[in-house]
């Protein structure tokens, strides 16, 4: 008994893409980025002293 084997067909490479390339932050567009965060910052803190006084009226004894 004899093996026979098989044609593989051949393998084509697929292309690889490279991820896209993170843009390096400046000083400008990081000062920007963290003021954005302060403000958010900022409006949660705010929302969250108005929530416990708005809860308190709604509450029946």
């Amino acid at each position: 008994m004899s093996k026979k084997t098989k044609k593989r067909p051949a393998i084509t490479p697929v292309p690889v893409t490279q991820p896209a390339v993170p843009v390096a932050f400046g000083y400008e567009e990081m000062l920007t980025e963290l003021e954005a965060i302060v403000v958010d910052a900022e409006v949660r803190l705010a929302e969250e002293e108005v929530i416990p006084d708005s809860t308190a009226l709604t509450r029946t004894i």
